[in-house]
């Protein structure tokens, strides 16, 4: 029976009020093969609030932090303190049925591959996995599930189960700390490519609340596009020519930004951000 670590971080929410863990507490792994431990990691929590009792149905463990700890650091503490042979992680808007663990399941039992992947969509629109075109994601010119992925695919960290061997042969920090919120996933599709990894497309379907293509208010978006670029930095620094490439690009895109009408920071400004 596979052993599965399900990481799941919360930001301002409660755990009954979490989709992801009142559709988890619903499925039934036992029945599916599944030997199940949750890890639920509650960020930027002014007041510990553990599940109530009952509410999760199988073993689990509850961490609260006030501060806002940065993605990639929770991953790594939670992978420390996890024993079992895959991890997956969820954010806290997922709709989970028992489709997507028992597909998960019959892929594990007859494919060796050290990541599988679910296909996630928005608005109908499939944004997971994807290709990297550059620094670009874009849709794979032929999506097939239950295939193994291209090399230089890129996929979104909600869904992801990988297996705890290849994440111990990154070392005992997997997940890049320089980076906090943007840019985990795909800086470790980069790592799982340049270590000879190989990702699974299983046939599962996740819908998905992409921050940046859902908000309205101009200033949280730059804010949120201040922080991917600064991701870029992080996850584009093989060498010299893709770190003065990704450089020179950073600073095209801030140009642009602006130029545009109503944007709070010149030039400079955005600059200074960016690169602080």
């Amino acid at each position: 029976m596979p052993t599965l670590d399900i990481f799941v971080v919360l930001y301002r929410r409660r755990p009954d009020a979490a989709e992801t863990l009142v559709t988890l507490s619903r499925v039934n792994f036992r029945s599916l093969g599944f030997d199940v431990e949750l890890h639920i990691w509650d960020n930027a929590a002014s007041v510990p609030t553990p599940p109530q009792q009952g509410f999760l149905p199988f073993k689990w463990r509850y961490i609260a932090s006030q501060d806002n700890e940065p993605l990639s650091r929770v991953y790594n503490a939670l992978f420390r303190n996890s024993t079992g042979s895959y991890v997956i992680v969820f954010d806290q808007d997922s709709s989970v049925d028992e489709w997507f663990f028992r597909s998960l399941a019959a892929s594990i039992a007859s494919v060796h591959a050290e990541v599988f992947v679910p296909v996630i969509k928005h608005d109908e629109r499939v944004i997971s996995p994807g290709r990297l075109r550059w620094i670009k994601g874009a849709p794979l010119t032929h999506l097939r599930v239950n295939d193994i992925l291209p090399r230089h695919f890129t996929a979104m960290m909600s869904g992801l189960c990988i297996a705890r061997s290849f994440l111990t042969r990154l070392g005992q920090r997997p997940f890049d700390e320089r980076l906090r919120f943007y840019g985990v996933d795909t800086r470790f599709c980069r790592d799982l490519a340049q270590h000879g990894g190989s990702a699974y497309l299983h046939d599962a379907v996740l819908g998905h609340d992409s921050a940046l293509r859902s908000i309205t208010d101009s200033d949280a978006a730059l804010e949120r596009q201040i922080w991917l670029w600064q991701s870029w930095l992080r996850v584009f620094d093989r060498n010299v020519g893709e770190e003065l490439a990704i450089r020179c690009y950073v600073l095209w895109k801030a140009w642009r930004a602006s130029r545009r009408l109503n944007t709070p920071f010149k030039f400079h400004d955005l600059i200074a951000e960016v690169f602080r």
